[in-house]
Order: C-alpha cells, then structure tokens, then sequence
C-alpha cells in the first residue's frame, strides 16, 4: 500500500499581491472559521493543486493563484504545482521535475506514482486510465457534494460510464489493480482483433473485384533478371507517386492556409483604412466636446482620448497586417519549395519509362505489368491474407489469455468476505451515528446507493464512507490516505448529532492514516491530539504581508516549472517544423 501524507500547502495570487502557507500536522489538523473565512477554499486547493476539479465556486479567488502542496509519500518528499492548466511534480529527494500544461498527461504521472490503475468504462465503450479526482474520491468529504450523495465530491467524473460500481469494487479489494490491468490489456486486444478482421475483409473483397478487373495473359516471358529490374521499376514507380501525392495534400494544405492569410489580411487593411478616416476626420474637425456623425447621425465623443484610442487600434492594426504578410510570405516559401520538389519527382518518373523503353524496346512498362498482373496481384493479396489471418489469431489467443487472468481476480469467496466485513462496519458506524431504517442492501453491499433524507443523510452517508475506508485498509490494495473532511455541519444538524458526528471522525479515522477536519466553530470538549489552524478574517485567507517572503520560499520552483513549460513548447514547435519538412 501506499502511505501518503500532506505536509504544507501554498496558495499565491500574483493579481492581488497576496500569499498563505499552512503546515498540516502529520496526525491531525483541525480548521476552524467561520464563511468565507477561506477553510473550504484552502481545503478543496489541496486537491486542485493534485488535478482534481471540486465543486462549487470560490469568491472573490484568483482563478490564476499558483498552488503548490509538498507531500509525503512512503518516506519521499515530492512538490505538486499548478498554476491554470499547468502542472509540475518535484522529488524534492533526487530533485528530477515533470512539467505538462495536459490533464492527460499529469492522470498518468500521478497514476504511476500512486500506482493507481484503476481503468473505467467510457462512452465510447472502451477502458481508459481513472483521472485524478477518482483516486481521492474515497477520502474526501466535499461540503458542497459529498454530504448530499455518495462519491459526490468532485466535478467533471461523468467523463466515464457507470464508474460507480468499478470505483467500489476497486477501493475495497474485490478487484484490485492486476483486475483492471489484464481487463486493459483485453479491451486493446478486441480492439486489435476488430481492426485486423476489418483489415481482412477489406482485402479479401479488394481480391474479388481485382480478379475481375485483370487483363488476359497475353505476354509470357522469362523472368530473371528483367523481372527484378521490373520489380525495382514498379517500387520506384510506386514511391514517387506516394511522395507526389502527399507533395499535392501538403500544397492544398498550404494553398488554403494562404487563401485564409490573404482574407485576413486584406480585412485588417479595410478595417485600417476606415480607422484612420475617422482618425483623419475626428482630427480635421472643429475642436468641440462632441460631434455629429455625417453618416448615421449619432453623436460621439470629440477629444484627445478618443483620438489617441483611434491611433493605438491604427498601430495594433498595422502590426496585425505586418504579421499576417510575413506568415503569408513563409506560406509562399514553402508553397514554392513543395512545387520544386514535384518537379523533381516529374523528372524521376520520366526518367523511369525512359530506361525501359531504352532497355526493352518499345515493351512498356504497363505491358509488362499486365503480363505479369494475375501472377503478381493473386501471390500479392495471398501474402496479405495470411499475414493477417496469423495476427488475427495472435490477438484471439492473447485477449483469452487475458479474460482468463482477469477472471482469476474474481473470488466469489473473498467477494463474499469483503461484503460481510464491510457489513459489519456499516452497521456498527451506523448505530454510532444514531442513523436507523437503513435497507439492507445498503448495509451487505458497499456498491449500493444511500437514500436516508433529512439530516440523516449526512450521517449515513459518513457512516457509508467510513466503512468503505475500513474496507479498503483491512482487504484492499488500495491507498492510506490522509482523510479531509469538510464542514460535516449539513442538512440542519442539531447540537447533539454535530457532536455525534465529529467525534466519530475523530475516533474512527482508520489508524496511521492523517486526518484533516475543517469546521466552523471548535467544537467543547472534542479528543483532539493535534494542530489547530483558526481563520478569522471574511475573505482575507490570503495575506498580503507574506506576499514577498512566500515568493521567494517558491521562487526556485517557480522558475523550474517555467523553464519546463518553455522547453516543452520549444519541443513542439520542433515537432511542428519536422512534420512539415517531411
């Protein structure tokens, strides 16, 4: 298993000069403050900075704040970052940094840190790698959605399919990470075995039609060597007329490019010349505080300020035009060298059927090929099919091969235990919770839907959540997680269930696993062996006073993450360049 721990966070807002930093203690954190004190903002960012999208909106916060969580994990110190779409992960330890501005790529960091192979259904009936919010689900309680419904604390899940029951079976042990491998490794394998069947369908249909379409056999001649200067003629043949083809896609492509500069460019140029007429007019007129348009009759404002307005949107114009001719000119460039290059193929295919008619006579080349086409096409076609017909039942034998493995990870058996020991924690967290009438599918099954009401909700469905946890640790191989907890203070909670439900947080928060409670008032009287943070201040969680000093605690990351993100772009702008030369 994997032992997680948070340890600091840091939130930074550029825009308002305005900084905080929070240590968590490695046992309990309790935080206390009233709304909008910012306890739920500094909550739900500890999972922002992990790629999580929470839900509800957060007043009066800076959208582009730069987050940065230190974490510990089986002993190793890492940094998380994230500033908008990008994200960094530091080994404080060796010191090596992954960048990327693509949630994609940061799930499969995270996936292969945590290891977390959870793989869901998807609605284009596929599997595919479980996002971040997926892997913290079990662990956090939202307060503007987990206190309503079960697996409710994060937005943007519904990119999968009916990921409710894997996430379940997943968490607490009945199907552990090996399950979910092979059932990936399967869903590629039919995907594999459909593509190969199309393939040969395909090919098998082309060689009916093309057995129709052969000329007659009415030059037989013996091959040697002239069959293999033939062979190397077609393959030449063949080459340039792949080469000269995607020479034409990429001149089309181009050609529209142009097309679409010169449209721009010349409205940038009417949308000039009208501006600098009213600048011309505005600046001719009679200095007066407002003027009569001649065209539509309204009345504008006539000063220095609109006038300058006029001559700054003149020389953004001017420089837009600038830009579109430049990128119109490389368009050119290129255009012309793509039309070089297919007057170089031109001549290599002439050159072709020159040699032949030199070597051969007047013997063609299309001649020879439809001498030889029966032959050629029928041993050609053969090839291909059994080719295929040998992949096709490599991939039939591997995706059995993988049903098999998959299958061995479910155990009636230890389905059955893990349900009767979930069981038996539900029911004991229930009673302690004051929760009752509960149906009994909710009390045998951890896949089965809570539907109390009332301010019992809240507290069944803590009751449910702590269960699955004790689940997971006992008989999964899922993950010990810090357990965050937020504002349990739901659905119109008297004094007495309040305390109820702090106090079985607090007593019942699997051992060795941190907990993070976040509350509006401290609670008299409650077991609490750990650090209390108070926020007091209405929407002042960030301070500008620790601006300076918690930028320069980040700096050094800070600049890492930059120079990351500028060698990844540089990288793709070499991409670009590659693709376009080939």
């Amino acid at each position: 298993m994997k032992s997680l721990r948070f340890k600091k966070l840091w939130l930074v807002s550029e825009a308002s000069r305005a900084a905080r930093s929070v240590e968590f203690n490695p046992k309990m954190t309790l935080l206390v403050g009233k709304n909008h004190t910012g306890k739920s903002t500094l909550v739900k960012h500890i999972f922002k900075t992990l790629g999580c999208e929470t839900k509800g909106k957060t007043d009066r916060w800076d959208n582009l704040a730069i987050s940065v969580l230190r974490f510990d994990l089986d002993g190793v110190d890492y940094l998380a970052y994230r500033r908008a779409n990008v994200f960094a992960l530091r080994n404080e330890s060796t010191g090596t940094m992954k960048v990327t501005t693509k949630s994609s790529e940061w799930s499969e960091i995270l996936a292969h840190l945590f290891d977390f192979r959870l793989m869901l259904p998807t609605h284009q009936e596929t599997l595919a790698q479980a996002t971040p919010p997926f892997l913290f689900l079990p662990f956090y309680f939202d307060q503007d959605g987990s206190w309503q419904k079960q697996w409710n604390s994060f937005d943007k899940l519904t990119q999968f399919s009916t990921w409710q029951k894997p996430l379940t079976s997943y968490v607490t042990g009945q199907r552990p990470n090996g399950y979910y491998l092979a059932k990936f490794e399967e869903t590629k394998a039919k995907a594999e075995i459909g593509k190969v069947s199309h393939e040969l369908g395909v090919v098998q249909a082309a060689l009916v039609r093309v057995k129709k379409a052969l000329p007659r056999v009415t030059v037989r001649m013996d091959t040697g060597a002239f069959k293999q200067e033939i062979a190397d003629l077609l393959r030449n043949s063949t080459q340039l007329k792949q080469e000269q083809e995607s020479l034409r896609s990429k001149a089309f492509e181009l050609a529209s490019v142009k097309e679409s500069l010169s449209t721009q460019i010349a409205m940038a140029k009417d949308a000039l010349r009208d501006l600098e007429g009213d600048l011309k007019y505005l600046t001719e007129s009679k200095v007066d505080p407002t003027l009569l348009c001649p065209t539509c009759g309204t009345t504008h404002e006539n000063g220095f300020p609109i006038r300058l307005e006029l001559v700054d949107d003149a020389v953004t114009l001017r420089k837009i035009a600038a830009e579109l001719e430049s990128e119109r000119q490389k368009v050119d460039e290129s255009l012309a060298g793509i039309q070089g290059k297919l007057n170089r193929v031109k001549l290599k295919s002439l050159e072709i059927e020159k040699t032949l008619q030199v070597k051969k006579g007047a013997l063609r080349l299309q001649d020879v090929v439809d001498s030889q086409s029966s032959e050629v096409v029928r041993g050609a076609f053969t090839k291909d099919m059994d080719s295929l017909k040998k992949q096709l039942a490599k991939h039939e034998e591997l995706s059995a091969d993988l049903k098999d493995k998959a299958a061995k990870f479910d155990v009636p058996e230890r389905t059955k235990e893990i349900n009767a020991f979930y069981a038996e924690r539900f029911e004991l967290f229930a009673s302690e919770l004051g929760v009752q009438d509960l149906r009994d599918d909710v009390k045998k099954k951890p896949d089965a839907g809570i539907t109390a009401s009332g301010s019992a909700l809240p507290r069944s469905l803590l009751a449910y959540q702590f269960a699955v946890l004790h689940t997971a640790k006992e008989k999964g191989d899922a993950k010990i997680f810090p357990v965050v907890v937020d504002s349990p203070n739901q659905q119109g909670q008297d004094a007495e269930h309040l305390s109820q439900m702090l106090n079985f947080i607090v007593k019942r928060t699997p051992a060795g696993q941190q907990l993070i409670l976040a509350v509006e008032e401290r609670p008299q009287g409650l077991p609490f062996d750990g650090t209390v943070i108070e926020l007091t201040t209405p929407y002042g969680l960030l301070d500008a006073t620790l601006y300076d000093e918690i930028s320069d605690e980040l700096q050094n990351l800070v600049d890492a993450v930059a120079e990351g993100v500028n060698v990844r772009l540089a990288n793709q702008r070499i991409e670009v360049l590659q693709d376009t030369s080939e």
